[in-house]
């Protein structure tokens, strides 16, 4: 029915500048229009409808399982890899990456449409119903046991590493407690050429270095110390995680200025105590303060005195030349 109104839509123009002509003939121009237009619809042959080609399935879902083996064929090549039909229902997908081992370039280097082909299962996504193939052949019992002892070394050195992080961390915040001048019993843990690593807590090493064992030149390490040994060093300096420590017995400067400063403090305020407690101020001694008023005052004349000028040199007098007898 659909053809034949396309048909006579087709025609309709042909028809309608007909109808400009007389009543009888538009009549029998419109009849001959419509069985034309049935005619030609009748004749046309209609499209035969595609046909599907069962597929035989010879595996079933139920059976397909990662790491089953499998003689396909190519059905489709596409630049990310091909289709292969395996018996499965659904074909399986082999990714470039699993034609071969190696870099490939173009998935036609390796297979073609219709080309035989082994695979195995790589994986299933049964959601979405789709299965990884692989061409390259599955690892032997040697090759599998070399991976797992790999993968086990990689865990362990990972392991390893943040062990080594947290021992890490935990000795950056022992380090932060320790101050300058403290003073510990530690023992020897490694002798080196240019000094001595001592252990002063527990995962906290710091270094002696050669110079701070003796005020002497050329000195050997082993002379002072061995591994093992227990010496009593003090902390010099604190830098980030680096301890370095001194063997001399080093009198701190700051630390007895300090105390002196303390000491000439604490006597002057004795002795003004004293003064105090029996009236006498420091306005009552006046020959002090007279002593001082001449010698201020021999200091204020010294700057108001004026500079005596120098006197100025007079030009020698030119002798009149003397007359000849």
């Amino acid at each position: 029915m659909s053809a034949t109104m396309s048909a006579m839509a087709s025609i309709a123009p042909v028809a309608q500048t007909r109808f400009g002509s007389a009543k009888s003939q538009k009549v029998v121009a419109r009849r001959a229009v419509v069985a034309r237009a049935v005619a030609e619809a009748e004749a046309k042959p209609e499209k035969p409808k595609r046909k599907f080609v069962k597929k035989n399935v010879t595996v079933q879902d139920a059976d397909i399982a990662v790491g089953n083996k499998y003689e396909g064929k190519v059905k489709r090549v596409q630049e990310y890899g091909c289709f292969v039909d395996f018996g499965a229902r659904n074909d399986g997908l082999v990714h470039i990456s699993e034609l071969k081992d190696g870099f490939v370039e173009n998935v036609t280097d390796v297979v073609s449409a219709d080309q035989a082909v082994t695979v195995w299962v790589k994986s299933i996504d049964a959601e979405k119903g789709r299965i990884s193939l692989t061409m390259k052949p599955p690892p032997t019992a040697d090759e599998l046991e070399a991976i797992k002892a790999k993968e086990a070394e990689r865990e362990a050195k990972f392991a390893a590493r943040k062990a080594q992080q947290a021992e890490a961390k935990e000795k950056a915040e022992k380090v932060k407690a320790i101050k300058r001048g403290t003073a510990f019993e530690g023992e020897v843990k490694s002798v080196q050429p240019f000094g001595a690593f001592v252990e002063i807590m527990e995962g906290v090493e710091g270094l002696v270095h050669v110079t701070e064992m003796s005020d002497d030149y050329n000195v050997d390490v082993a002379d002072f110390c061995k591994v093992g040994d227990k010496v009593s060093v003090k902390v010099l300096d604190v830098d980030g995680a680096k301890v370095k420590l001194t063997m001399k017995d080093k009198v701190d400067i700051s630390s007895v200025v300090e105390e002196v400063l303390q000491e000439v403090e604490a006597g002057a305020s004795m002795m003004e105590f004293a003064f105090k407690s029996k009236g006498i101020t420091a306005g009552q001694f006046p020959a002090g303060n007279d002593k001082e008023k001449p010698a201020a005052k021999k200091a204020d004349e010294k700057k108001e005195e004026p500079k005596a000028e120098a006197p100025k040199a007079e030009a020698p007098k030119a002798e009149a030349p003397k007359a000849e007898a």
